[in-house]
């Protein structure tokens, strides 16, 4: 700011020009150094370290991806029967071996099995064998290391992976098995790789030859690179970032600028108030600091600004969060709704609480009694308000799904006509398992969103919607949301309505599970189904993975008449445990009315539950990828801790509820998860979202490749005392209250408290558990020990103090 004329400054205020002019220069040239030695540095330090990870990632992946492969091809050389059917030449049994191969491999060009001294050069198969691949079969049959290779083939790349196969004791192999994969599984090995983070390079090099380039993914702008070997392989990959990555790495110069400014400020602020002090006392001066201040307030009025209206500046909506106003809503919130145009004379006004009920928009879907809570009225504001939500998120298709209670079809009507009207298309996939529209939002082309009717395991007289928007089932707020929009009836509207479209996905859903899905020999199964969606496709998708099927309660009736189609129960398991024991079956399985819940009998007739499940894939997962997270609801046993920890793998207890469940999952990037109602999720081989077929699948299969019965499988893992579920009826309004007021004062001093969700609490010898149901009016119970004593005693323990904050629970 230029205050008076320079050719009338005095010798003082030159002077103190001088001092601010020198210390400017030197803050100046402060700020060049900081910024040199610690700014750009840090940035180069982010730069390699981002570097080193996003390749050692991508190299772990790769390791794990062919130690994998490894693993599933070692499961069938340690087969016995294998070994034994090659010796005695029985080409029946080999060829149930190779086709059970052939799903396991589906990439293969070439799965062989090559008796010992037999391999020879063929150069003329699409999978040839030439001096190298004779030297692998040659190392393999002596029980040398063998290392990856990939050979490229004409124009095409693929790599072999060879096994052993021995025939006694002393491992001495009858053969070698030879899996060769095509180029769609060397394009797995950088499957996880991002292209928007820069390029990756799979190269292969032979002692000092030029390496050579196997695959590459994404691009690069900047020179610089790492390359790093892959253990176990002739393989390395060579990583250099994209410019968005190096953007990223460096560190922002704003913070910069703010400190050094900032100092700056400061240093001249303190500097120039110095001097001023200096000029008041001096008696030599020829300006007094009331003159000097006073042709400050000349310079200012004349150019038409006072002082005070520095402080008059006005901020602008748009701006309000740069100063961090309070146009942010409070995290966690809902969002607010948008005025619909035309509304500027009168506001939305909510619709009554009889109209839209709270108690049915629960945690993870909306659920309750048919009558008298889902009205036509309900359901048809229901349809328009997810039909808008599509809309707004760039969906012009909703895909609509039922299950088979006897009002489903009328909702399932009243829900599509709402949908709609608001211009939205509608693809009914008519009566299937929740799992299967979780299917279509993954498979289908044109909407990755959807719907589904059903109540799940409750009684025939409940019904409710699960929805999926992008791939993820909402809950918490995104149900709120769902619930304001029906308040404010912030509708799309549309002159012309939505289409309506029928689609069978139940054969791609088949097909899909069977080309993941490998069973070694014969498996007798019961599958009762409980009269809910599973009922159809069930039994067919068993029988195509070549099991023998006995079905149970396997017809359409949206009564259930045989018994509740909740597998959690054990009441609702008495009928496949006779069934089970009558046929001599491998093990009997049970869906909910929804069939994305599981429930299992062994031979002998002892019910699996989900958290017992959850330990047997658990460790077949964590062992392919060590270091994963696996994910349990707070009803879990808390072997599941120490088991996930043994393996490798990070345990996560997180709060109970398939749709939060999921979107932890998401968060953590866990490749399993599960809950003690049934619920298990697979990211690995699979979408992540919950199924009860498709884990009865993945059970058989560790099943068939061990060659051993459930009960001798599940005997390896720890069993404590422990209750079932116990649930308590309540009243809707009040569960909530009940367990704040037993966190805020309850005495559990000598316990370890958890109150995600309800109220946990661990003690040396055991745990109990109490919260509030998210899909009934009750409170949901569980207790564990080391010993039924033990177990007694913190039964007992909870009963004081739930009967101080409501006298009237006893269970």
């Amino acid at each position: 700011m230029r205050i008076a004329n320079i050719k009338n400054w005095g010798k003082a205020e030159k002077q103190t020009a001088g001092i601010l002019c020198g210390l400017l220069i030197l803050c100046l040239g402060a700020g060049a150094w900081y910024y040199q030695r610690y700014v750009v540095s840090q940035s180069e330090l982010a730069l390699s370290q981002a570097i080193d990870s996003m390749a050692s990632t991508q190299v772990d992946a790769i390791g794990h991806y062919i130690g994998s492969l490894n693993q599933d091809l070692q499961r069938f050389t340690s087969r016995d029967a294998l070994s034994k059917a090659i010796k005695q030449q029985e080409p029946v049994t080999i060829r149930s071996f190779m086709s059970s191969l052939e799903k396991a491999f589906p990439k293969a060009i070439a799965i062989r099995i090559i008796p010992r001294g037999t391999a020879e050069i063929d150069r003329e198969h699409d999978a040839p064998i030439r001096f190298a691949e004779l030297d692998m079969i040659t190392r393999a049959e002596n029980h040398q290391p063998i290392t990856v290779e990939a050979a490229k083939i004409k124009t095409r790349w693929q790599f072999n992976l060879l096994s052993p196969i021995p025939q006694d004791t002393n491992q001495t192999p009858v053969a070698t098995l030879m899996v060769t994969l095509n180029q769609n599984a060397i394009a797995e090995l950088l499957r996880d790789a991002s292209p928007d983070s820069g390029k990756f390079e799979l190269l292969q090099q032979f002692g000092r030859h030029p390496a050579q380039l196997i695959l590459s993914k994404g691009e690069a702008s900047s020179q610089e690179s790492l390359t790093k070997e892959i253990p176990n392989t002739l393989w390395k990959l060579r990583f250099s970032p994209s410019q968005s990555t190096v953007d990223a790495a460096n560190t922002s110069l704003l913070p910069f600028l703010s400190i050094w400014l900032l100092a700056t400020a400061l240093v001249l602020s303190g500097a120039f108030q110095l001097c001023r002090r200096q000029l008041s006392v001096s008696t030599g001066g020829t300006r007094t600091v009331r003159e000097f201040d006073q042709k400050v307030r000349e310079h200012q009025l004349s150019n038409g600004r006072h002082m005070e209206d520095i402080l008059d500046i006005e901020v602008n909506e748009d701006d309000e969060d740069l100063l961090g106003g309070g146009f942010q809503q409070a995290a966690g919130a809902a969002p607010e709704l948008d005025q619909l145009e035309g509304d500027d004379e009168e506001p939305a006004v909510a619709l009554s609480d009889e109209l839209i009920p709270a108690e049915v928009f629960r945690a993870y879907d909306i659920r309750g009694l048919a009558d008298p809570y889902l009205r036509p009225e309900f359901v048809d504001r229901l349809g328009k308000a997810l039909g808008s939500e599509a809309i707004d998120q760039g969906e012009d298709t909703l895909i609509v799904a039922r299950d088979c209670r006897t009002h489903s079809p009328e909702i399932c009507e009243q829900l599509i006509a709402g949908i709609t009207s608001t211009g939205c298309h509608v693809l009914d996939l008519g009566i299937v398992p929740t799992p299967m529209l979780y299917f279509a939002c993954h498979m289908i082309s044109n909407s990755n969103s959807g719907v589904v009717v059903t109540a799940s395991h409750n009684g025939p007289k409940y019904n409710g919607f699960k929805m999926v928007f992008n791939r993820n089932t909402i809950s918490d707020q995104g149900i709120q949301y769902i619930k304001q929009r029906m308040q404010q009836e912030a509708f799309a509207s549309s002159d012309k309505p939505g289409s309506v479209s029928q689609q069978d996905i139940s054969a791609e859903y088949i097909e899909q599970i069977f080309s993941d899905i490998a069973l070694a020999g014969d498996i007798t199964v019961v599958i009762d189904a409980g009269n809910g969606a599973t009922a159809e496709v069930a039994p067919r998708l068993f029988e195509e993975l070549g099991c023998k099927v006995i079905p149970l309660h396997c017809e359409f009736d949206g009564r259930f008449p045989n018994h509740a189609a909740d597998p959690s129960r054990e009441r609702n398991m008495r009928d496949l445990i006779k069934a089970v024991k009558k046929h001599r079956a491998d093990l009997g399985i049970a869906f909910d009315g929804d069939g994305d819940r599981l429930g299992v009998v062994t031979p002998q007739g002892k019910i699996i539950w989900p958290d017992r499940q959850l330990m047997l894939f658990a460790k077949d997962i964590v062992s392919r990828n060590p270091g994963t997270d696996v994910l349990f609801d707070v009803k879990c046993t808390r072997q599941l801790n120490s088991l996930v920890s043994s393996y490798g793998g990070r345990p996560i207890m997180w709060k109970t509820g398939h749709s939060l469940m999921k979107a932890k999952m998401a968060e953590t990037g866990a490749l399993l998860g599960g809950e003690l109602s049934g619920h298990i999720f697979f990211k690995e081989r699979w979408f992540g979202f919950d199924d009860g077929m498709y884990s009865a699948a993945r059970l058989m299969e560790i099943m068939s490749l061990r060659d051993q019965d459930l009960d001798t499988i599940f005997s390896s893992f720890p069993e404590l005392p422990a209750t079932p579920e116990i649930k308590i009826a309540v009243d809707e309004s009040e569960k909530f209250q009940i367990i704040e007021d037993l966190i805020s004062h309850g005495h559990f001093e000598d316990g370890r408290l958890t109150t995600i969700d309800g109220l946990r609490v661990d003690f040396a010898h055991g745990w109990g558990l109490v919260r509030a149901s998210n899909t009934s009016p009750a409170l949901t119970l569980r207790f564990e020990a080391n010993s039924e004593e033990q177990l007694e005693e913190i039964q007992e323990h909870f009963r004081a103090e739930i009967a101080k904050i409501a006298p009237s629970i006893s269970f």
